[in-house]
């Protein structure tokens, strides 16, 4: 992700590190996805680029082949949780590194596969951070990425819009400024000089607890009010709590609207990414 700074992301991932997975199960979920989509590996050098706790990575290590793990992310907490999960792989050579995503750190065409996995939206420079995962491909390398797609999660917008909050508010506008549409995805790879391969939209519905979702907006979303003192930001989150509360249908859960975009593309063998 981006560097740190105020009402930056890196800080709401720093603080939840260690129950992050558990509060973005349906991010693992989408991750394996997006791994069965990959071509035949094995990869034997993985750059995973906001690499958080690692769950694309361990999914890519499970299939087998893997030598070599760099992940680069802004939250050491998060990297420290992919370390503690490499460790149980020794044959594994990992490097993990507190970097930006427009500058990773990887060597010139070094990885086999780059996975950049529900962190793409967090960047500051989204093309600019595609374009140097496409450096660090190397000739026949596969990328692959998973976001949050066009029109994600529209009627919880409309919701958080209507309460008139111009705090709660913020959650909608980034929820909304979130949003990476097919197309453009499509057309950055083209101008990284890379060869989409599949990019594609899923939608689906899913029914939640109202706690559960509100639990998840606290582990990912409390940079949104980062210039508040602590108690005033509970507050907030509080407000958006009761707001998904009052939503539910007659069975006591929340319903909201669950599109990513996916793809996966190729670095050519011949001729270098731009």
């Amino acid at each position: 992700m981006g560097a740190s700074s105020p009402n930056d992301p890196a800080a709401s991932f720093q603080r939840s590190a260690r129950a992050y997975e558990q509060l973005v199960a349906l991010n693992q979920a989408g991750s394996r996805r997006l791994v069965r989509s990959l071509p035949d590996g094995p990869f034997a050098r993985v750059l995973d680029v906001g690499c958080g706790t690692g769950f694309a990575t361990m999914e890519v290590v499970a299939a087998g082949g893997v030598e070599q793990v760099m992940g680069v992310d802004s939250s050491p907490a998060m990297l420290e949780v992919f370390g503690e999960r490499l460790a149980a792989h020794p044959g594994i050579t990992a490097e993990l590194r507190a970097a930006t995503a427009d500058s990773t750190g990887a060597p010139d065409q070094w990885a086999d596969l780059v996975l950049c996995t529900m962190a793409l939206h967090w960047f500051p420079d989204r093309p600019a951070a595609i374009g140097e995962m496409a450096r660090a491909l190397a000739p026949g390398g596969v990328l692959g990425i998973l976001a949050p797609g066009e029109g994600h999660d529209r009627p919880t917008v409309d919701i958080l819009r209507a309460t008139g909050d111009p705090l709660v508010a913020r959650l909608a506008d980034s929820i909304v400024s979130n949003e990476i549409p097919v197309g453009w995805l499509d057309h950055q790879l083209r101008q990284a000089g890379l060869e989409p391969m599949d990019v594609w939209a899923e939608t689906r519905e899913r029914a939640v607890p109202p706690d559960a979702l509100a639990d998840r907006m606290d582990a990912v979303a409390t940079h949104l009010w980062a210039e508040l003192p602590e108690d005033e930001q509970a507050d907030v989150l509080a407000r958006v709590r009761q707001v998904f509360r009052h939503a539910v249908s007659p069975d006591g859960l929340y319903r909201y609207r669950f599109v990513k975009t996916f793809a996966t593309a190729r670095r050519p063998r011949t001729g270098p990414a731009r």
